[in-house]
């Protein structure tokens, strides 16, 4: 069985690829060093092909209950030492609702849907298109034109067609 945390992370690269933006990706990039020595590795690097702009996205899925949560606020410790800016994306229904708002209040969380569609395989809602505007803010590319209008709806119907489907 596929890791799912991996999975995540492997969709959120194709969601950011989808956008049709002159954007380099990558998995895996180690970036800086920790306090110990050790090289820091972040789950994706993102950068904006025409202005060199960077950023990094940590990606962290909960999708059955139990302890893990510490596993949050370490990644969230490690974005804010990131020597580039980095957001930590987040999915799951088990997260607590504390860690939620930690994660949220320090400017570098961003909760995404992760949700099993009627193939069985799973993708990603970007519900108001929040993880993508953060995206764009950081890599100094325009936003404003989807943060409106068509694309919340999209969004909208999209996550209330899950929703009726768990019911």
């Amino acid at each position: 069985m596929a890791n799912m945390g991996n999975s995540f992370r492997d969709e959120v690269t194709e969601y950011i690829k989808s956008w049709g933006e002159p954007l380099e990706v990558l998995q895996e990039v180690n970036v800086g060093y920790r306090f110990v020595n050790t090289p820091r590795k972040l789950d994706i690097v993102v950068r904006n092909i025409q202005n060199n702009k960077f950023m990094a996205i940590e990606c962290k899925l909960q999708l059955t209950p139990g302890t893990a949560f510490e596993k949050f606020s370490y990644a969230l410790d490690d974005c804010l030492a990131s020597p580039i800016p980095t957001i930590l994306v987040f999915a799951g229904n088990y997260i607590r609702d504390d860690m939620k708002s930690k994660l949220i209040m320090s400017g570098h969380g961003i909760e995404i849907k992760y949700v099993e569609n009627q193939a069985g395989e799973y993708e990603i809602v970007d519900f108001k298109n929040m993880f993508k505007q953060r995206c764009y803010i950081e890599l100094g590319m325009n936003w404003f034109p989807f943060a409106i209008g068509d694309h919340m709806d999209e969004q909208r119907r999209r996550l209330m067609m899950y929703a009726e489907k768990m019911d």
